[in-house]
């Protein structure tokens, strides 16, 4: 079956397109595809308990009640069989940057582990925050801001979420408290590695955030030639192992090979977010002869007064003429992203499909 599809219907879905027929021959800088191993971020986490609540706090004293009977106990005053729903117990966590410094503020996030009904109005009392090795690097502490602030009316949900029934409601039991955390310890990242075989040698290495062999080979290549004395090479680990350059001050050095631009790979991809409807394709991504049948989906064929429920895709179709085509005959963003992932399943779709 054989034709072309007929415009009738305003577009339903408002998709966003990363389109480039040249995306091969952009270049970026190493720095955009790189890691510097041992620049990495670090979670902390701690308990707390939040007080000021109006009623909507743990009905159960099991953690917070004890919490804060301690808590009043180490100001000196006596007080048992303390209750209360105005406090709640909360994990408080956060996360540390590769460079922070003693006095250094950062944000934390406060999510509630009893059944309060809500940490609007709460304050976070001290806590002492613990990274995985158990030593304490923050406090955090401060007035609690609900991730949705606003207060604004629900939302009702299109598409395939709509058809669950679900309607998009603010979060109550989680909240965060921007700058509420002090460090109390520096963190000094390990970046330059020594072997004791060869005491005269220091190395650096790289970590590319999402593999691939091709991307390796040009940095390589690229390293070489601007920096024969670093002698990049592929370690087993897939990490591209760099002598630290003696003549070159650590900091030029690594930043040199940073601002290097490559090519980088030419992956096809199609992400979707469920959420908002969004799609984002590179403009290489291909689709194969498919046939595609959903209930609802009306479309006329050229030549023809019968209209059927059955799409043909011809070989060599893009993701932005399927969409635009889907999009033309009336299909929501729900039938678009049903069929798109069928497509996958069925290996028409010659590219990764990512659903957030």
């Amino acid at each position: 079956m054989s034709g072309t599809l007929k415009k009738t219907a305003a577009a339903f879905f408002l998709p966003l397109f990363a389109l480039s027929s040249a995306f091969a021959e952009l270049s970026v800088k190493v720095r955009e595809l790189t890691t510097v191993d041992g620049l990495k971020d670090n979670q902390i986490y701690g308990y707390g308990l939040v007080t000021g609540l109006a009623g909507t706090g743990d009905s159960r004293f099991d953690f917070s009640g004890t919490t804060l009977e301690n808590f009043i106990r180490n100001l000196g005053i006596e007080a048992e069989h303390f209750k209360s729903r105005n406090i709640a117990a909360v994990l408080v966590t956060a996360k540390l940057s590769p460079f922070v410094r003693t006095g250094d503020r950062i944000d934390v996030t406060v999510s509630s582990i009893g059944d309060a009904k809500s940490l609007d109005g709460g304050v976070l009392l001290q806590s002492p925050l613990s990274g995985a090795d158990g030593n304490i690097y923050a406090t955090a502490q401060g007035m609690l801001e609900l991730n949705d602030s606003g207060g604004s009316r629900p939302r009702p949900v299109t598409g395939a979420l709509a058809s669950q029934g679900a309607r998009k409601r603010p979060v109550k039991t989680s909240a965060r408290i921007s700058k509420g955390g002090i460090i109390e310890r520096d963190i000094t990242p390990n970046i330059v590695f020594r072997d004791n075989e060869q005491p005269d040698k220091e190395w650096i290495y790289l970590i590319i955030d999402d593999w691939d062999y091709g991307v390796a080979d040009r940095i390589i290549k690229a390293v070489a030639q601007k920096y024969p004395s670093a002698e990049p090479a592929l370690v087993p680990a897939g990490k591209i192992q760099l002598t630290v350059l003696k003549d070159v001050p650590l900091q030029e050095f690594i930043d040199g090979i940073q601002q290097i631009e490559i090519v980088p790979a030419d992956r096809p991809r199609v992400v979707i977010n469920e959420q908002d409807g969004t799609i984002v394709a590179g403009g290489n991504v291909q689709v194969s002869d498919a046939l595609v049948s959903r209930e609802g989906l009306i479309v006329e064929i050229s030549g023809s007064r019968d209209k059927v429920s059955a799409s043909f895709i011809k070989e060599s179709t893009t993701v932005k003429d399927l969409v635009d085509a889907l999009n033309a005959v009336g299909a929501g963003t729900a039938d678009i992203i049903s069929i798109m992932k069928a497509l996958k399943n069925a290996g028409a779709i010659h590219a990764e499909l990512i659903i957030q």
